[in-house]
This record gives structure tokens, C-alpha cells and sequence, in this order.
């Protein structure tokens, strides 16, 4: 994910409140130009450093041990004050090609500890060393393994790219008769082709996510698997099959029927808005139920803001009254 600072724009365009524009900064300042022109391996480091800059202090009462499940590193929280606690897996965002356990640690934790939830984070492979479909490989894997320790459903929970996996797991789910999950919360997802959507073009230079940092993350995802089938990266999409192209971008999927029960929270200043709004129409359209809430003020990448900004603080108490309204919580 590429990063680009234009104060002037920021308050023009995308009037920012000061506690935003100042984490929107903060952010930037992690990326110049220099770690851009580095490449990947410099932006991976950049991006640890950003995110460990904005985390905040595990809850003494929420213990966390990583293992091994299906060859896939997984992190599992839990809270000492709820031991039968329904499980959620947590699907990190960062492009495809950035993120870890460690980037969205503080927000598992923090979730673990306000919800009793049990929390499973994924450290699923990333791409352009390990490109579509290794990532959904290895959520579909885990899925499957934490399905067979309990039968009990799994609600779904990722942001940006995160959600973007989320969603192509429902589907696969859904056409090869797998367990449904009980719910999935995405937090502004990536579910389209770049370019198709009005915002994709209305606001290409919206804050820490950009058209062209779109473009990069799906180059870098798809790229490979493009190459091999020979078809061009990103500008090609259409040309691949139908059932890989819905699980790069899920709106492409013919049909979203028979999906779990949907929470799709949105940035107002950021490009993928319609993403959100246009999976949210097409799961009522199809019989699903769907809530969509496009929080004023929030750009993409917001979720590390949590504690910094109100917008941020909106989020996460969304993301944590839909647990509610599920009866999630453990007495």
C-alpha cells in the first residue's frame, strides 16, 4: 500500500477533522519517498513500524499463543473472564502484500478483551512471492481445520484486503456446500474491479489509499497468476475465468445468494465507498441480509486509528454492537 501526502487536498476535498488529518499525516510520514522507491521489502518494514507506532497496550486480562493450523501461522486471543466463548476469524488487511500477526495484534487483543471473544487471527501468505489464490487457500484451509475441532459456525471479520477474503471465502463456501459462517463484518472492503465504480473515480486520490496504490496491490496479487494463464495483470481482469475473477473481486460473483448475514462498514473519504455500498444493495437484492454504515469523516486504513480519532472510535463500536446484536457475547 503506497502512501502520498497533499495537506492542501486533505482539507479541500476531504475536510478531515484535526484528530484525523493529524493520523492521516502520521501515517504518511512512514512511507517518503525514498522506502517507496526501495520496494517491497522496505515498505513491509515501513509498515510494521507504522502499525506498532499506533498500537496500544495488550489488556492484562486477554492471553494470546501462536501455533501452527494447516501448515498457516494463526494467533488465537482469548479472555481469562470468558473460557466458552463463540469463536471469530479475523482476517488482516495491508494490500495483499503487507501485514502480519503483528500489524492488527493491538486491535485483536482490544477486541478480545471488550467482546469475551475468542479471536483467531491468520498470518496468511502474501503475495507477490505468493499470489492468488495462496492467501484464500490458506483461509479456506484454516476454516476448514477450526470447523472440524468445533462445528460450531465461525463469524468472519477482516478489513480492506482482509475483507476482500472474507468475502471470496463465502462464495467458495457457499458453491462447494462448506459450512456457511455465522456473519461477516467487512470493514471497507475491496470487492471490485479497479475502476468500475463511481468513487473509484471520483475520489482516485482519497487519503492513504489511492487509484494507483489500488492498482499496485492487485498487480502484485494477480500478477503471477495472470502471467501464467496468460492474461495481462489488472486491465485483463475480465478476461479471466469467471470463478477466479468473483474470488479477486467478489463483485463480479453472478450471484451473491445464499451469503452469510453481512455488517459492511465504510469510509466516507475513501475510493472503495462504492464497494461497500454496491455488495451491500446486491446481498439485499439476492435475499441476504446486509447492514451498511459509511462512517463521516473516516478514510481507508482508519482501524489503527482506533483510540486516536472519534471516527475511528465509531468503527470499532459498530464493529462491536453487531457482535452484540448477534448474541455473541459470553456471559
Amino acid at each position: 500500500m503506497q502512501f502520498f501526502g497533499d495537506q492542501s487536498r486533505m482539507t479541500n476535498k476531504y475536510p478531515l477533522s484535526p484528530a484525523m488529518a493529524e493520523f492521516v499525516q502520521s501515517s504518511e510520514s512512514f512511507f517518503p519517498a525514498h522506502i517507496l522507491a526501495q520496494g517491497i521489502a522496505a515498505q513491509r518494514t515501513a509498515y510494521h513500524a507504522m502499525t506498532s507506532h499506533f498500537a496500544r497496550v495488550q489488556p492484562q486480562t486477554v492471553t494470546c499463543h501462536d501455533q501452527q493450523l494447516m501448515g498457516v501461522k494463526i494467533r488465537r486471543y482469548q479472555s481469562q473472564q470468558t473460557t466458552n466463548a463463540p469463536r471469530v476469524l479475523f482476517v488482516h488487511g495491508g494490500g495483499f502484500y503487507l501485514g502480519s500477526l503483528d500489524s492488527h495484534h493491538s486491535f485483536c487483543a482490544q477486541l478480545t478483551h471488550d467482546s469475551g471473544l475468542k479471536i483467531i487471527s491468520i498470518d496468511y501468505r502474501l503475495a507477490p512471492e505468493a499470489p492468488y489464490p495462496c492467501a484464500l487457500n490458506d483461509l479456506m484451509s484454516v476454516y476448514q481445520e477450526l470447523l472440524q475441532e468445533d462445528p460450531s459456525p465461525l463469524l468472519l471479520l477482516g478489513d480492506s484486503a482482509g475483507a476482500n477474503l472474507i468475502a471470496a471465502l463465502t462464495l467458495r463456501c457457499r458453491d462447494n456446500s462448506i459450512t456457511a459462517a455465522v456473519g461477516q463484518i467487512l470493514i471497507y472492503p475491496a470487492l471490485a474491479v479497479p475502476g468500475t465504480l463511481p468513487s473509484h473515480q471520483q475520489l482516485t486520490d482519497a487519503p492513504l489509499l489511492d487509484s494507483a496504490s489500488i492498482k499496485f496491490c492487485l498487480e502484485n496479487y494477480v500478477g503471477n497468476f495472470n502471467e501464467e494463464k496468460n492474461h495481462p495483470a489488472v486491465n485483463g481482469l475480465t478476461d479471466i475465468p469467471a470463478s477466479s475473477l468473483a474470488e479477486i473481486a467478489p463483485l463480479s460473483a453472478p450471484s451473491l445468494a445464499a451469503l452469510p448475514p453481512a455488517l459492511i462498514l465504510a469510509a466516507q473519504f475513501d475510493l472503495l465507498v462504492d464497494d461497500a455500498r454496491q455488495y451491500h444493495q446486491r446481498l439485499l437484492q439476492a435475499g441476504a441480509s446486509s447492514k451498511l454504515t459509511v462512517i463521516p469523516g473516516l478514510v481507508h486504513g482508519a482501524l489503527h486509528g482506533i483510540g486516536l480519532t472519534t471516527e475511528a472510535n465509531q468503527l470499532y463500536q459498530a464493529v462491536c454492537s453487531h457482535l452484540t446484536d448477534l448474541c455473541w457475547i459470553t456471559e
